[in-house]
């Protein structure tokens, strides 16, 4: 059995930790959208309008995340294969029970259906482009943890958080920028190279640009440098999507906790998966497919732990670890439950798994 945590409400003193908890996720919200759209600016600055902007290829590109925002339920439950969950199931009836009293308390005016996966990992998620149409889903894993229905509420709490606050639309928005960020350096690097003789080839540029064929050299040349700069780029704005994307994980925890008011059966929820991802974590081909899943599960399957790793001692391994969290989809197991902790103004009784 669980502690039963008290209810942190409106009147209680530790009520203001969780607001100022979700005021910071969304200063940092602000932050990487301030970042990612500082890089685009400084792209135009630094380039111009002096290119030839490639607007059918372009504008591809900048569908997808729009099309992944506006269908992310359908293809969130088509990559989980989940199906509606069955009230007839025990299992199923168990988790719609759930979400109802978490949907009670969530103040979003739009029930979302309940879907349910074979998938022997545990996980929940909840999403879609807006709160009409969003979709909450479990995993079978999620039943085989030992958490309590107090945990499993607070998972989902924590789900619904990302459907109330925009989430999906915050972070595909956020690729949009990114996209356009891409694409002006892609571009200007091109002109730029056009006006090296080396170089001088058939940019899709004014008649007066082109020159003779390039040579085998030249082409390796030129595959060398896009590669680079497709690289550098793809990192920047990878590291400032990351950033938001953990923001975002921390808000859903501080909105979730409002909801119920117990932050600490969110905490002792963690700690319940973390163990078990721990022992059952996916291998081979399953953990590649599962780190193009890994924005959607409540916590990372791949990189998760109950114990923050030691410091390492050389300056070349701290380094490599730095850039390792700047990448992650979600805040370490250890960090979030330490959040959770100074929200509920005190530790937390976790337990001994």
């Amino acid at each position: 059995m669980s502690k039963k945590y008290r209810i942190i409400g409106p009147d209680d003193p530790n009520f203001p930790k969780m607001r100022q908890r979700l005021l910071v996720t969304w200063l940092k919200t602000i932050l990487g959208y301030l970042a990612m759209g500082g890089l685009a600016l400084a792209a135009f600055a630094g380039f111009g309008f002096s290119y030839r902007f490639q607007m059918g290829f372009g504008l591809l590109w900048f569908l997808v995340p729009v099309l992944s925002w506006w269908f992310s339920a359908k293809i969130a439950i088509a990559m989980t294969k989940s199906t509606p969950a069955d009230p007839s199931n025990p299992e199923h009836k168990r988790l719609l029970d759930i979400v109802d009293r978490v949907y009670a308390k969530s103040g979003l005016k739009f029930k979302p259906p309940v879907f349910i996966s074979d998938n022997p990992l545990p996980n929940a998620f909840a999403t879609g482009p807006i709160h009409r149409q969003a979709v909450v889903a479990a995993t079978k894993g999620l039943f085989l943890t030992g958490m309590t229905d107090e945990e499993i509420e607070a998972v989902f709490a924590h789900e619904l958080g990302h459907v109330k606050n925009y989430d999906v639309a915050i972070n595909s928005m956020l690729s949009v920028i990114s996209m356009i960020f891409f694409m002006i350096v892609d571009s200007g690097v091109k002109v730029l190279l056009s006006g090296i003789r080396i170089f001088n080839r058939d940019f899709g540029l004014k008649e007066e640009l082109r020159s003779k064929p390039r040579g085998f050299i030249t082409g390796v040349l030129e595959w060398v440098v896009m590669f680079l700069v497709f690289q550098i780029t793809g990192q920047m704005t990878k590291v400032v999507q990351m950033f938001v994307m953990r923001a975002r994980e921390s808000a859903a925890d501080a909105t979730g906790s409002l909801m119920t008011g117990k932050p600490c059966d969110l905490a002792s929820a963690l700690i319940k998966l973390v163990a078990y991802v721990e022992k059952n974590r996916p291998r081979g081909r399953e953990a590649e497919l599962y780190r193009a899943l890994r924005p959607i599960m409540t916590i990372d399957p791949i990189f998760d732990a109950r114990q923050v790793d030691p410091a390492p001692s050389s300056l070349w391994q701290r380094l490599l670890r730095f850039w390792k969290q700047l990448q992650l989809t979600h805040p370490p197991v250890p960090e979030r439950v330490a959040a959770l902790e100074t929200m509920n103004g005190g530790a937390c009784t976790l337990p001994k798994v």
